[in-house]
């Protein structure tokens, strides 16, 4: 099973002041930090999706961590976007890796878990979530037919809808990382956030 992974990098950061993907933690990019954690877990290959107003800069960091940037030229329509223009972009893949920027916590022992588990079964299950206490957390995989039903008009409008969708099998991969359940959306989420990551 190759395995594509996604950060999800095209929001406006309206709350934090300043892109995501470009703040430091312990000297280096959290863009940079997620690449590696993905790459170093597990998946095959590692694209970012930037757009909005901070495009240019996420495209010039992403460029420096050797990372191909997928334009998403309209972000206005949410995190869902950004899936369909990874999603659209050619390529071999049988399933996503999907992880917002904003969930800086996420560790590479996480991902190793989530894309073993989901190479270790794909045959039982069409999507692999980590879970952290009984709840739903990031990077979630999605096999490729399953998740291109988000490109279809009556498709599923969010990835929300398309996890719930009654007959596709989930299986939830347990993690004793809480971190996988924060994201962070303003200054008091990364300075609470932040101080609880480890170099």
């Amino acid at each position: 099973m190759k395995i594509r992974g996604v950060i999800i990098a095209a929001g406006e950061s309206s709350r934090l002041g300043s892109p995501k993907a470009l703040l430091k933690l312990h000297g280096r990019s959290i863009l940079d930090r997620l690449h590696q954690t993905l790459h170093s877990g597990g998946c095959d290959e590692v694209m970012v999706v930037g757009g909005g107003t901070h495009c240019a800069a996420v495209q010039e960091e992403a460029d420096r961590v050797g990372s191909p940037l997928v334009i998403n030229h309209d972000p206005s329509d949410g995190p869902v976007s950004s899936i369909r223009a990874a999603v659209a972009e050619t390529g071999q893949w049988d399933a996503m890796l999907i992880h917002p920027v904003d969930v800086i916590g996420v560790r590479q022992s996480d991902v190793e878990q989530l894309t073993r588990a989901a190479r270790e079964s794909h045959s039982n299950f069409d999507a692999w979530i980590i879970s952290h206490a009984m709840r739903r957390g990031h990077p979630v995989i999605v096999t490729r037919d399953k998740i291109d039903a988000l490109l279809q008009a009556d498709g599923p409008q969010h990835l929300r809808a398309l996890l719930a969708l009654p007959d596709l099998r989930v299986d939830h991969v347990v993690t004793d990382n809480p971190l996988v359940l924060e994201d962070v959306d303003d200054l008091a989420d990364w300075t609470r956030v932040s101080a609880l990551i480890e170099e």
